[in-house]
């Protein structure tokens, strides 16, 4: 007979139900579209729900970009047993996939983006995922250039990737996203070509 969750499993389990249904009405509704009664009508719970087990609307965000950031650092961790420059291509690559590039996806990812400048639970949350973000780009550019270019290297490929997404969300050419992940490559790698 399986053991009975906890009072802890369950309100983990509730508040990511919560997330999940809040990340729904973002991919449908946006960002303005984004209210309690809504987030809960989609998870199938009365609206006391969301106040049980979250301290606002914010702190529901916070916890949707979490998951929806939980989803891309998975698919980024993925990198097995490669070369250094393949583990560097498979981690540019995993954030473009047609899962991570559906038009919901990228308008919660941009809505969430825009919650974090007038939301500081969603702020802190965005900060501490793009840290960890960063930290694993910085860890794979380690045995391909010097130290010394590492953080320049590291926000010039974190902006070229965040304007790729907003360049997909304009105009869905494939293409453009594989030219400039290709750059990014090919600006990693010049030294050793050399």
């Amino acid at each position: 007979m399986p053991e009975a969750p906890t009072r802890s499993q369950t309100q983990t389990d509730r508040r990511t139900e919560i997330a999940e249904a809040a990340l729904r009405v973002l991919g449908r509704e946006g960002h303005a579209g984004l209210t309690a009664r809504k987030v809960a009508a989609e998870a199938g719970l009365a609206l006391g729900h969301i106040s049980y087990h979250f301290n606002g609307m914010d702190e529901v965000l916070a916890e949707a970009y979490q998951l929806l950031s939980a989803r891309l650092r998975a698919a980024s961790d993925d990198t097995g047993a490669m070369t250094p420059k393949g583990r560097l291509q498979a981690f540019l690559n995993a954030g473009f996939t047609d899962a991570f590039l559906t038009p919901t996806h990228i308008r919660t990812r941009i809505d969430l983006w825009s919650a974090a400048a007038a939301h500081p639970a969603v702020a802190e949350t965005e900060l501490a995922l793009y840290s960890h973000y960063r930290a694993q780009l910085e860890t794979l550019l380690g045995p391909l250039v010097v130290n010394d270019l590492i953080p320049a290297l590291t926000d010039t490929i974190m902006a070229t990737l965040d304007g790729l997404w907003l360049d997909w969300m304009r105009r869905r050419d494939r293409q453009a996203v594989e030219n400039g992940l290709a750059a990014i490559l090919g600006l990693v790698t010049a030294d050793q070509n050399n």
